[in-house]
């Protein structure tokens, strides 16, 4: 037998205590209290009910028979008869109803060794699926620095200074935060494939307002507007990964190639809009005209990818072919019995509910914040660093970007690594930990101060400029790492409402850089390099505390948490 404990926090119901999840594939024996019991055999389920509800009436009864093929619904009716046979009268009042209309419930009730279950498909469908949105990411976060390459030319198309201008690129940063909040919940609750085709197309159809803006407000208003729809590949790419691979070893991999194109995509977009700048066939608006190019053809190919939720494959897989399992049949009926009050107030609140309520969350999105900043302030120093201080082009100081592309890459071939020892750990504690997701990061977080104080001592031009590119690099190594393990960290502790806790992490993640990308001008205006870049370092080393206190006060915490998982055994 085998013990579970989560903690479920219903929007009308709060369990005085964690609620305890017990299989047996032998009895069935139903409990009472806030403990739940559940048997493969005959489907006993019992638990808080408040909020929940069965529906009834001709047309309930009939959508019932839409999803539930003649052989299931015998089945169906023969485990509620054994329930009702074993389970004493005093359980029955409190059992958990059959397809439950509540959101959060439906997503606990999925499990992993559900026969149509997506983490069941063959390896090479997934990677394609991982691949393709992987690429989605690298190609929507390109905007947020190739703008910074044609500032020039908009601040002499329109005038304003450095930070007003600056506000285009910050303001796309800003939607970014904002539209998690809603599309990471959408997505978990409504399914991720059609979140992602409307967000897209959506994020194409604005960017025809920012390359047509006839005004400075204008492309601010717009670029906050395609930021907003283009987070959907930010934010829900690490959803979809949980969808597909779980917590399983192999996991780590296609996750660290969502952080790898997550950090591509920067590196990339500075050279990028160098030449789109320094091409005299073009303009700034062609930017935004080859987003709306590409947004177009990746609506339109994601078309054809399939639906990765996996509450919504087991309710089709349930309708298609049936099911004597009874938690899938549960989760089909409570599919199709789902409010639309229940879910507009779940994609509402959860993001937000999480952000406010998780530590653990807010923890990590503020110090992500921090570091994907440090991006942003990278370039706005990199060019007084290569060009005013070493001598370099315009074009060659924005190659140097690419630094960050090969750290990225050595991190992505460090994976297996961190992999191993992930392996290892949970062979001797009898279970996967989601802290062991730091155990690399507890020795390469220390890189992120070194690399910082590295690259500030050697940029005056008193030292090769390689110094300073080798030091980017190796910054380019430890962050995305670090970025890594917390995305792993967080979807291992709140694997029911992953793109949800994704969401409410990146939220005060993207702020925090949109404000570094503003400070970071008035930094290099006011600090020389050196003492500029020294301040960040310094800074970072208060930071290194906090993956430490994860990792060995990580289970306490989850403990406090009301929708953090939680295992036996744990202090």
């Amino acid at each position: 037998m085998a013990t579970i404990y989560h903690q479920v926090t219903n929007p009308e119901a709060v369990p005085s205590a964690g609620t305890k999840e017990t299989f047996s594939p032998q009895n069935g024996v139903s409990s009472t209290g806030d403990k739940e019991t559940f048997s493969p055999q005959n489907g006993v389920t019992n638990g808080v009910t408040n909020g929940y509800t069965n529906g009834t009436g001709d047309d309930l009864e009939k959508r019932e028979k839409d999803i539930i093929p003649p052989s299931t619904q015998q089945q169906h009716s023969g485990d509620l008869e054994k329930k009702q046979t074993l389970a004493p009268t005093n359980d029955l009042e409190d059992a958990s109803p059959i397809g439950s209309t509540d959101p959060l419930e439906l997503l606990r009730k999925i499990q992993i060794d559900d026969d149509a279950h997506p983490v069941r498909w063959p390896v090479w469908k997934k990677w394609v699926i991982v691949v393709v949105y992987c690429s989605l990411q690298l190609f929507v976060t390109l905007t947020s620095t190739t703008y910074v390459s044609v500032e020039f030319l908009i601040q002499e198309k329109w005038g304003g200074s450095s930070q007003i201008i600056t506000l285009g690129q910050s303001m796309f940063i800003v939607g970014t935060a904002v539209g998690p909040a809603f599309l990471g919940p959408l997505s978990d609750i409504g399914g991720r494939k059609w979140v992602y085709v409307a967000a897209i197309l959506m994020y194409a159809i604005l960017n025809i307002g920012t390359a047509l803006a006839d005004n400075f407000p204008m492309l601010v208003i717009f670029c906050f507007l395609t930021g907003c729809a283009g987070s959907v590949a930010l934010n829900n790419v690490a959803g979809t990964i949980s969808d597909l691979f779980g917590d399983a070893d192999d996991a780590a991999q296609p996750m660290a190639l969502f952080v790898a194109s997550a950090n591509f995509g920067p590196s990339l977009g500075s050279p990028i809009g160098e030449w789109i700048a320094e091409n005299p066939s073009l303009s700034w608006r062609w930017i935004f005209y080859i987003n709306i190019i590409i947004g177009g053809a990746y609506a339109l190919l994601l078309c054809f990818l399939p639906e990765t939720l996996p509450r919504i494959v087991i309710s089709k897989a349930v309708k298609r072919r049936g099911s004597v399992d009874q938690n899938a049949v549960d989760i089909a009926l409570g599919s199709s019995r789902l409010s639309v009050m229940r879910e507009l107030k779940f994609v509402a609140t959860m993001a937000l509910r999480i952000m406010l309520t998780e530590p653990i969350v807010i923890s990590l999105g503020l110090y992500n914040g921090f570091a994907y900043g440090l991006l942003f302030l990278y370039l706005d120093g990199v060019f007084d660093v290569f060009v005013f201080n070493n001598g370099l082009s315009y074009i060659g100081a924005d190659l140097t970007y690419l630094n960050f592309c090969v750290g990225v890459t050595v991190t992505f071939m460090f994976v297996p690594v961190q992999t191993y020892l992930f392996r290892r750990d949970r062979l001797r504690h009898g279970r996967h930990r989601p802290e062991a997701r730091f155990l690399v990061s507890l020795v390469t977080v220390w890189l992120f101060p070194i690399s910082l104080l590295w690259f500030a001592f050697t940029c005056d031009g008193t030292v090769s400029y390689w110094s300073c590119v080798v030091a980017g690099g190796v910054l380019g190594f430890c962050d995305p790492l670090l970025w890594l393990a917390m995305l792993n960290y967080i979807t291992d502790s709140y694997p029911n409402v992953a793109a949800s806790a994704i969401a409410a992490f990146l939220i005060p993640s993207f702020l925090i850089a949109a404000g570094c990308a503003h400070a970071g001008v008035a930094m290099f205006a006011n600090m020389n390099t050196k003492w500029a870049f020294a301040t960040l370092g310094f800074i970072s080393f208060g930071l290194v505390a906090l993956v430490y206190v994860l990792f060995f006060f990580g289970p306490r915490l989850r403990k406090w948490s009301k929708l953090a998982r939680t295992f036996d055994g744990e202090k």
